[in-house]
């Protein structure tokens, strides 16, 4: 398996990399009307932003971010918003294991990654 590795606050998490469509950033992204979710335009098409900083309960990005990563989250696609996207890193089956105690929701397993130690593995369907 392959992940991409990218980092919020000091928090480190991977993405399966089939989930991964493009690393964009920087990015200025938009708040279309007051109480709803901010988008990014890409190629004309409006994608929700997640913000994986507000996400873990740092503070949030205002309307811009370092870095951003697109990617499918089932049939949706939508762009995370991230402090850093570092490097795509491949993991073995038998370092990717069932979370038990992980304190964010859209984690389901967790990746050991040498020197990196051990890291959430997202998944993107649980972050809307």
């Amino acid at each position: 398996m392959e992940v991409v590795v990218v980092r919020a606050g000091t928090h480190l998490f991977a993405i399966d990399v089939d989930a991964a469509i493009e690393i964009r950033g920087p990015e200025t992204f938009d708040r279309p009307g007051s109480g709803t979710s901010p988008h990014l335009t890409v190629r004309g098409n409006a994608l929700p932003v997640v913000d994986l900083r507000q996400a873990i309960g740092l503070s949030a990005f205002a309307h811009g971010c370092p870095a951003m990563l697109l990617m499918q989250a089932g049939a949706e696609t939508l762009a995370l918003a991230v402090d850093e996207v570092r490097e795509i890193e491949s993991v073995p089956r038998h370092k990717v294991r069932p979370a038990t105690a992980i304190p964010f929701g859209f984690c389901s397993h967790h990746v050991t990654l040498g020197a990196l130690g051990e890291i959430p593995l997202i998944d993107p369907t649980r972050l809307r």
